[in-house]
């Protein structure tokens, strides 16, 4: 049940928040992330000229483009987790639960193994085979929904964390007939992280993320419908095949492409459309563009609270630090873990009820 009623009230509650948060991450998140430089003498200088100041080096080549690639891949997933939600008619479905992260992420260790490294190579092989591996889970889930008679959505979520389990198997089996360095790399990216220096990296995922946003912005009503059920949204004039299929294939691009950059980051695609339909409501003519802008400003935060963590800890007093940050991927998890938990306790209170 949405807690602001009225429409106008939320989408105007929706666009003030979403102006708050982005000011909050323009003048908090990127200030600060990494340590401290002088934000004065960054700015002074264009990109094309920050080879002249180290402050100004360190903001747009590496610090600016990080956030940028943290709004696109949150971004990303929580468009993805918005989709599988409104297609399996269950809050709990993401990316990373059913699945498809994992897939992607297997095709990923692939290209890794034959030394297709997406850091020295051109991107769209490492790419392509993370959208292969995200489409395996896919077929695997279809199938199971068509070939059993009485499921229910806990058994495609049952599916798809064992999907994962088995994605985990081969991607450990990979790692052993992998050499230390690729190991080493492969141990690293799992744990999904927005390292990138330059511009890119982003060049090339802003075109697709944005094609896949316009794709779903064009479809919000058919997902409100398909929300409904398959078979009223088919009563009411949607092509049911064709348009569960088209915003399947949009959420698993939109998954590989993070997946191929960013590694496997979970709970994104399940916090933030949550979040967001409890607090607006269900219409996804507005989630759309919401999950699209907070789910970026989500993996932004948890970003910067991977960094200032490991400050915290030194000021606690622990020393021999090893890493001078917490991966993003783990703070996804060390929030969406417990989410996810209360989610499902949650709902069977409910079902009970």
């Amino acid at each position: 049940m949405s807690l602001v009623r009225d429409t106008k009230a939320r989408k105007i509650l929706a666009q003030s928040g979403l102006a708050i948060a982005l000011g909050l991450v323009l003048l908090i998140v990127i200030p600060l992330i990494g340590g401290s430089i002088s934000i004065r003498s960054a700015l002074r200088y264009w990109p094309w000229d920050s080879q002249s100041h180290p402050d100004a080096l360190v903001f747009w080549q590496t610090r600016l483009p990080r956030v940028l690639l943290a709004f696109f891949a949150g971004g990303c997933l929580a468009l993805a987790g918005l989709v599988f939600q409104a297609v399996l008619r269950n809050p709990l479905a993401e990316p990373y639960i059913l699945g498809i992260s994992g897939g992607a992420a297997l095709g990923r260790m692939i290209a890794v193994l034959v030394a297709w490294n997406a850091a020295n190579s051109f991107y769209v092989l490492p790419s392509g085979l993370c959208f292969v591996g995200a489409l395996i889970p896919i077929a695997f889930l279809h199938l199971v929904a068509r070939s059993v008679r009485h499921y229910s959505p806990v058994t495609l979520l049952l599916a798809g964390v064992m999907l994962n389990v088995f994605f985990s198997a081969l991607i450990l089996l990979i790692q052993y007939f992998a050499d230390f360095t690729q190991v080493q790399s492969m141990f690293l990216w799992m744990m999904g992280g927005l390292d990138v220096v330059g511009y890119r990296w982003l060049v090339a995922m802003a075109p697709l993320m944005l094609g896949g946003f316009i794709v779903l912005l064009l479809h919000s009503r058919s997902l409100n419908l398909l929300a409904l059920g398959m078979e009223t949204a088919s009563h009411l004039g949607i092509e049911v095949r064709r348009t569960v299929g088209l915003l399947i294939w949009t959420a698993a691009l939109l998954t590989a492409v993070t997946v191929a950059l960013a590694g496997p980051i979970g709970f994104v695609g399940l916090i933030v459309p949550h979040i967001l339909r409890l607090l607006f409501g269900a219409d996804h003519r507005l989630l759309v563009t919401l999950s699209a802008l907070y789910g970026g400003i989500f993996l932004a935060v948890c970003d910067f609270l991977g960094w200032r963590a490991m400050e915290i800890i030194s000021w606690l007093g622990v020393e021999r630090i090893s890493s001078a940050e917490i991966p993003v991927g783990i703070v996804t998890a060390v929030v969406g873990g417990p989410f996810f938990l209360w989610l499902l306790i949650s709902r069977w209170r409910s079902s009970e009820d």
